[in-house]
Order: structure tokens, then C-alpha cells, then sequence
């Protein structure tokens, strides 16, 4: 079949990827002039199949607008009445056997895709800065309590005193007020925008791709209710399916076709060079009570930490990052050369139950790769192989009912 993929980021690469190799071929459409040039481009490149985030916690009992602001975390809110329908999704996606369900769905997804990255780049012999190892540390006496007694949330793992958690991981010997961590060794991190570069290098070599930088898509064309092609400001593109991995730039093709409840979620990282080698993070290490992520890439780190939904501020984007880097240089004082960081600012789509929205759409020959949130390179090989077998008709490994479109059809 001939398929288009529109949008060059982690996830569209990887859909191009597997369309190809399930035999097909792909016009790849990106308006950029290179791959990863969006969200995709200084990602934290945390990889947890366990630790993928979702954007609320869930409520026990029946779920009040009051209560997402009292037990969101690591999400800044700026509410205008064009969120309300948002939030009241949100809401709903809080309740307590809704939230555990879509939770197992998301692990489910994430396990898969995160070892069909692992065994494709151990197939092709892909460095991508990997590393094994995450320590969620604490240096909060609630926090740590809380922790303890919801041990059925903290899988995969154990526990480490102060004393176990330096052994583990030197670094934290200048952590203050530590009171100890809890490592998961099976938790993976790498350069997402690397990794998936080489991929598109693989998707280049082969003839069955089309490769469009510079290209626009502006609309789709229909005939007969099925989409059979793109409209783009260098002509029109024909093909029996087209695939939208292109986030915020879908919204207006897709207007008339579903309403996705999406808001924009942007989230700021913070990269430095590693001053000695032998007192930087060997691992992932979160500080669970400051909301800061430190993912080491070869030799660099790289912090991220606060989410915010809706507009974005000059303001705002100025404060995150300094925010993350006075927290870091607290907690790593002599981890990387902090005064010779840079930070990145990055947008993606985000809808209230966390789970992306991958697969076909009522209209035949649409597709949707978008809202991966946070967790895009994480769910990016398992929600390819998931569009690449529905086009296929083939049978996918995994279930992706949890994440079709047609759950935000109108009723």
C-alpha cells in the first residue's frame, strides 16, 4: 500500500519505520528541514516501561474539579474557560477504576515499545547514549512516609537507605536532607533524538521511502468519505492511507473530522557538560518531592522537571528553566558545569486520560499517531507497530483498543 506519514519527529519516524519494514510505501512529509526538529528535539530521554507518566493521580470516589488542583503534581495550570471541557474529561479520567485500567494499558504499551526499541537497536548496532538505572530519591519526610504506605505503587524495584542509595550511585553523596531511594535497575534513558535519527538513516536507505522536507501538509483529500491523500503547498499527494504524527499541526486537519479534548503541554529541559567523571550520576536519578529528573546522555546531563498546560508566557518560559537550575545546582552542586548549561523549551498534544490517541479513525483511510504526552519516545515503536498492523490488517501483540480514536467520537 501507499502511505503517507506526516510529521518527522521521534513518533513519526518510528511509524515510517515499521510501515516499511511491514512492506509498504512511505511518503514521509515534514515541514521542517531535518527530523526532530519539534518536541522530539532535547527530550529528557527517559525511557521507564514502568515510570510512564500520567497526568493525574487517581481519586478515590467521584472526582471533583477541586480535587485535580489539590492532587495534580509537576503540572502548572493556566485555566481559561476554553479548558473547562478539559477538565471536566479530567475529571472523569481521575476515577479510581477508570484511572487503573488506563494506567495498565499505558505500562502495557510502554513494556512492549521499550523492547522493541532495546532488541532494534541491539539488531542494528545503535548507541544511543543508553543508560540502565533509576534511583527515585527522596529528601522529604511526607513524602517519604507516603511512599512507604502505598507500597503497592512501587514495582519493579527496591528500596535503598541513605547509606545504600551513596554506595549505589556516588553522586548523591552531596544530596542534603537525603533519606533514601528506591532503585529500579530494569528502568532505561538515552538520547531519544539520536536513537531515532539513526532510525530515519535506515528508513533513507531503503527504496520504498519518499522522503519530503520542506513540505506543508494544509488539508486532506476525500473522496467518497475515504481520505485518499494530502493536500500541500507543493501539490497534491495521493495514497490509500495517510498517518497524522504531526501533534499540534494535526489539530486543523482534523477539525472537521474528530474533536480531540487536547490541551498543549510544554515542558522545559536543562543540559550541562559533566565537569569529573567520577562524581556524576551513573543513573537516572529523580528527586520525587522537587519534581527534577536528571537523565545523564554520554557526557552530559540533562534536568527536566515541571509541566505546564495551556498558553505559556514569555514569563514562564524564563522561570521553569531557572528554576530547574537552582534546584539542580542544590541538589548535583558538582555534577555537570551548571554555569555552561543551556535550556530547551518543547510542545506536544496531551488529552485528559494520558493514553495516545493511535489508530484508525471512523473515516477510512485516516490514521492518528498524536498525544503521546511526556512518554513520546517511550510508546514510540509500540504505537507504530500498533498503526502499521492496522493498516496491514494484521494482528498486533499487544491490544490497542484503550487507544483508538473512537473513544472521543460524539456520542
Amino acid at each position: 500500500m501507499e502511505v503517507i506519514v506526516v510529521g518527522a519527529g521521534v513518533t513519526g519516524i518510528a511509524c515510517a519505520h515499521s510501515l516499511l519494514k511491514h512492506g509498504h510505501r512511505v511518503t514521509f512529509v515534514e515541514e521542517a528541514s531535518s527530523p526532530n526538529q519539534g518536541c522530539s528535539f532535547a527530550m529528557n530521554g527517559f525511557l521507564g516501561a514502568r515510570s510512564v507518566q500520567m497526568l493525574c493521580t487517581p481519586f478515590a470516589g467521584k472526582a471533583g474539579l477541586a480535587s485535580i488542583f489539590a492532587k495534580t503534581r509537576r503540572v502548572g495550570w493556566d485555566v481559561t474557560l476554553g479548558h473547562m471541557r478539559f477538565l471536566r474529561q479530567l475529571a472523569n479520567a481521575r476515577a479510581h477504576d477508570k484511572w487503573v485500567q488506563d494506567r495498565a494499558s499505558l505500562e502495557e504499551l510502554a513494556r512492549y515499545s521499550v523492547g522493541l526499541i532495546e532488541f532494534l537497536s541491539r539488531l542494528e548496532d545503535i548507541n544511543f547514549e543508553q543508560t540502565y538505572g533509576l534511583a527515585r530519591v527522596f529528601t522529604n519526610d511526607q513524602a517519604w512516609e507516603q511512599a512507604h504506605k502505598d507500597e503497592t505503587s512501587w514495582r519493579g524495584g527496591d528500596w535503598r537507605s541513605v547509606d545504600q542509595s551513596k554506595v549505589l550511585d556516588p553522586a548523591l553523596e552531596e544530596v542534603p536532607s537525603m533519606l533514601g531511594s528506591f532503585y529500579m535497575p530494569q528502568e532505561l534513558c538515552g538520547n531519544g533524538s539520536y536513537f531515532s535519527k539513526q532510525i530515519q538513516n535506515l528508513n533513507l536507505a531503503d527504496p520504498n521511502l519518499t522522503m519530503m522536507y520542506h513540505t506543508k501538509v494544509t488539508g486532506l483529500l476525500k473522496t467518497d468519505s475515504k481520505i485518499t491523500g494530502v493536500q500541500t503547498d507543493k501539490g497534491d499527494i495521493s495514497a490509500d492511507a495517510v498517518v497524522l504524527s504531526n501533534n499540534l499541526g494535526a489539530l486543523p486537519l482534523i477539525e472537521n473530522i474528530i474533536n480531540l479534548p487536547t490541551q498543549v503541554l510544554t515542558g522545559w529541559t536543562v543540559t550541562a557538560p559533566i565537569s569529573i567523571e567520577n562524581i556524576a550520576p551513573r543513573h537516572t536519578i529523580e528527586f520525587t518531592n522537587k519534581d527534577v529528573l536528571v537523565s545523564r546522555f554520554g557526557n552530559r546531563l540533562r534536568v527536566s522537571g515541571r509541566y505546564w498546560i495551556g498558553e505559556v508566557t514569555h514569563d514562564l518560559s524564563e522561570k521553569v528553566p531557572a528554576e530547574l537550575y537552582d534546584s539542580v545546582c542544590e541538589l548535583l552542586p558538582h555534577g555537570a558545569v551548571w554555569r555552561d548549561s543551556t535550556h530547551w523549551e518543547g510542545k506536544t498534544l496531551i488529552v485528559p486520560d494520558s493514553l495516545p490517541v493511535c489508530g484508525a479513525c471512523d473515516v477510512e483511510g485516516l490514521y492518528l499517531n498524536l498525544c503521546h504526552g511526556v512518554n513520546g519516545w517511550t510508546l514510540s515503536l509500540g504505537c507504530a507497530e500498533l498503526i502499521a498492523s492496522a493498516i496491514s490488517q494484521e494482528r498486533c501483540p499487544i491490544d490497542g483498543t484503550a487507544f483508538l480514536p473512537s473513544r472521543f467520537a460524539k456520542k
